[in-house]
């Protein structure tokens, strides 16, 4: 553990922190990240959004229940090979009724509470296991870690050798850990820290009895330690987990309000703060009990999904597992499609290995029925890509059968159908909360179908896996996402037989389905198709192509003096800064210059480029130099864990990180590519 002196750190007491505001939509108008809104203390769900997501639930499942009805009392034609197929196809809109209801019954409560006041005396070591990542990337996560209180040590577990990040370690007040043998890729780099805390136990050392583990991308915010300590007060608690948060805003699945996660540890996960429905460890913002893990043998190796895996483990064994909702650390979300599909795929991969490995089809007999359910259907939830692919051949075959399924006009069946999937889908959004931006939803879902064949695939062959990890930092060139090929091949044959559909309707090829029944299942293949267009187009976005920058850059306005003179500040990265002048003499490219961000001691950076914006303006940008770890973790600590009262109308308790607001005068005239300079490093394979 390092003290630092007043002079050189950035100070948290500028003025008192206060709570901050709740109101998620208000937030996002003012420009500021949506999980900056869940900052402050868990608790109760307001009465509204509660009694809106109750409506909505019921809203959701009433819809196609009247619907069916209809259908079927109104619309099957009579007796025969035609009523046959008019059931088949009502059977197939029927199926996602079941797991609609079960999803009202699990959220219809997400109550939170915060931990006890009374945290216990435990010796905490903060893990940030790393590969190889730029320093753009671990240079905030150790710097913040460093900084949290209360007394802790914080542990580099570095499986890249790297010397460059023990000086930058060194530099930071973190111990650097490194291993001989690089096995079990980021399971094994912990559960060898867990042996080094039990080889200097054994040795005299005070036991480390919390570990809190972050992914190398994770940058803890000030409350991650001293808002959750408190649940270690009851020793039966194993496992304490935080959302997920992301502050590199336009991500791949970034959807405008929370990310496609957000859904998952904004309700899902809340929902599981009842007796018996043990929230599960994933992976990074999270704290877990050294004797708990050591009861279990340490981090499961045996799959590739370390952290669900280990926490059934610890379930088996009698532990409890918490969920606490309030945003403790915000990272790195796959920035396109490609890291994207590796990570869900890794996901999907390591959850069939438990499902077999721990026969979770037969865990009723030591587990909840709350989590035999919680766990055994959030495995096969991965197959859903696969069984909604083989699905939908039910209304194709239909449609080329020459079946009449359906005895109602083409219009009046739109115009039910277009009503009740229209109610749905509020009703739906509505019980998540409000989570849900359905048009990223749809784009976002036509990854299940590659996701669900490679898990099927899996199953019937069950080879071996290896961890793959998910990507951060610079490529070497922007490159446009690639599609799926079987998500090309899928959407040909779709829009081939809709195509084939409408021809056979005008009479330019023959056609024996009646128009009713054409649209009866066209309308599903119509959903299906535009589904997946949403998707390849997001796929192909220009936006989601991968980025040569090293850092995330945020868009920030504030005022800063670059050698004295008043600037603007424009946006802010870890590599460097884009400040917009009006006056005064400036160094030529190359030199040093000193910088002052408010509330933060001063920095000395260099000029890489000067542009010219107008009405005399100009918009420098600084770049780190080389192994100037001081400047990173300034840098880092007033972006992650920014000092209250130094932004005027900055939300109370928000870090810069938060920021969506860019200057409105001149703030995105920058449009070259960033030409800050970087530390020498290997790139490679990113964040775990």
């Amino acid at each position: 553990m390092v003290d630092r002196d007043d002079n050189t750190a950035i100070s948290n007491s500028v003025e008192p922190r206060q709570r901050p505001d709740r109101d998620a939509k208000k937030l996002r108008r003012m420009g500021v990240a949506s999980w900056a809104a869940d900052l402050g203390a868990p608790g109760p769900e307001p009465s509204r959004s509660r009694n809106l997501a109750h409506i909505g639930g019921m809203v959701a499942i009433i819809a196609p229940i009247l619907y069916l009805a209809w259908r079927i009392m109104f619309t099957l034609p009579s007796g025969g090979w035609n009523l046959v197929a008019a059931w088949c196809l009502v059977v197939f809109e029927a199926l996602p009724l079941a797991a609609l209801l079960i999803k009202i019954v699990t959220v219809w409560n997400i109550d939170s509470r915060p931990a006890p006041a009374d945290a216990p005396d435990v010796r905490v070591a903060v893990l940030i296991p790393t590969y190889n990542e730029p320093v753009g990337v671990i240079a905030p996560t150790i710097a913040a870690a460093v900084a949290l209180e209360p007394a802790h040590e914080t542990w580099v577990l570095d499986d890249g050798d790297r010397p460059w990040v023990a000086q930058l370690c060194a530099s930071f007040g973190a111990r650097y850990v490194a291993r001989a043998e690089h096995l079990h890729a980021k399971a094994g780099n912990l559960n060898h820290a867990l042996q080094v805390m039990q080889d200097e136990e054994a040795s005299g050392a005070v036991p480390v009895d919390v570990i809190a583990v972050l992914d190398c991308d994770h940058v803890p915010l000030a409350s991650f330690l001293s808002a959750t300590l408190g649940w270690f007060s009851d020793p039966d608690i194993a496992l304490v987990q935080g959302p997920q948060c992301f502050y590199n805003a336009g991500a791949f699945d970034d959807d405008g309000v929370t990310g496609e996660q957000g859904v998952f540890f904004n309700v899902l996960m809340p929902s599981r703060n009842v007796p018996n429905a043990g929230p599960f460890w994933c992976g990074s913002t999270s704290l877990l009990r050294v004797s708990a893990l050591r009861d279990v043998g340490g981090v499961a190796t045996e799959t590739i999904a370390e952290d669900m895996h280990t926490t059934i483990k610890l379930l088996r064994r009698g532990w409890k597992t918490v969920y606490h909702h309030q945003t403790l650390a915000v990272g790195l979300a796959p920035a396109t499609p490609e890291q994207y599909l590796l990570q869900r795929r890794r996901w999907g991969l390591g959850a069939m290995q438990i499902l077999v490995r721990e026969k979770l089809w037969a865990a009723k007999s030591w587990m909840s029925w709350r989590n035999f359910h919680e766990y055994l259907n959030g495995t096969l939830w991965w197959l859903e890509g696969a069984t909604t692919a083989l699905a939908f051949l039910v209304p194709v075959a239909i449609l080329f059968s020459g079946a009449q399924t359906s005895t109602a006009g083409p219009v009046l069946f739109i115009v039910v159908f277009g009503v009740m999937f229209a109610l749905r889908l509020w009703g739906s959004k509505q019980l998540m909360r409000g989570q849900i931006s359905w048009p990223t939803a749809f784009s976002l879902r036509i990854f299940r179908i590659p996701v669900g064949l490679a898990c099927l695939w899996w199953l019937l062959t069950r080879k071996p896996l290896a961890f793959e990890v998910t990507p951060k930092g610079a490529a070497d060139e922007r490159l446009r996402g690639r599609v799926p090929r079987v998500i090309i091949w899928i959407t040909v044959a779709i829009v081939l037989v809709i195509v084939y559909a409408v021809a056979g309707l005008l009479g330019w090829v023959p056609w024996h389905t009646d128009p009713a029944s054409t649209v009866a299942s066209g309308v599903w293949l119509l959903v299906a198709a535009g589904v997946l267009l949403f998707g390849i187009f997001r796929i192909r976005a220009e936006e989601f192509a991968t980025s040569r920058r090293d850092s995330h850059r945020i868009a920030v306005a504030a005022d800063v003096r670059i050698d004295g003179v008043h600037g603007r500040l424009q946006d802010i990265s870890l590599g460097g800064v884009a400040v917009r002048l009006i006056d005064g003499p400036l160094q030529p490219i190359g030199m040093g210059v000193r910088l002052d961000l408010p509330g933060a001691p001063p920095v000395t950076m260099d000029v890489v480029s000067l542009v010219s914006s107008g009405a005399g303006a100009r918009i420098v940008s600084l770049g780190v130099r080389e192994a100037d770890w001081e400047t990173y973790r300034i840098l880092s600590l007033w972006i992650f864990q920014t000092p209250e009262g130094i932004l005027p109308g900055w939300p109370a308790g928000a870090p810069v990180a938060a920021s969506l607001r860019a200057d409105p005068v001149g703030g995105s005239e920058r449009q070259e590519p960033d030409p800050r300079t970087r530390p020498q490093q290997p790139t490679g394979r990113g964040s775990l």
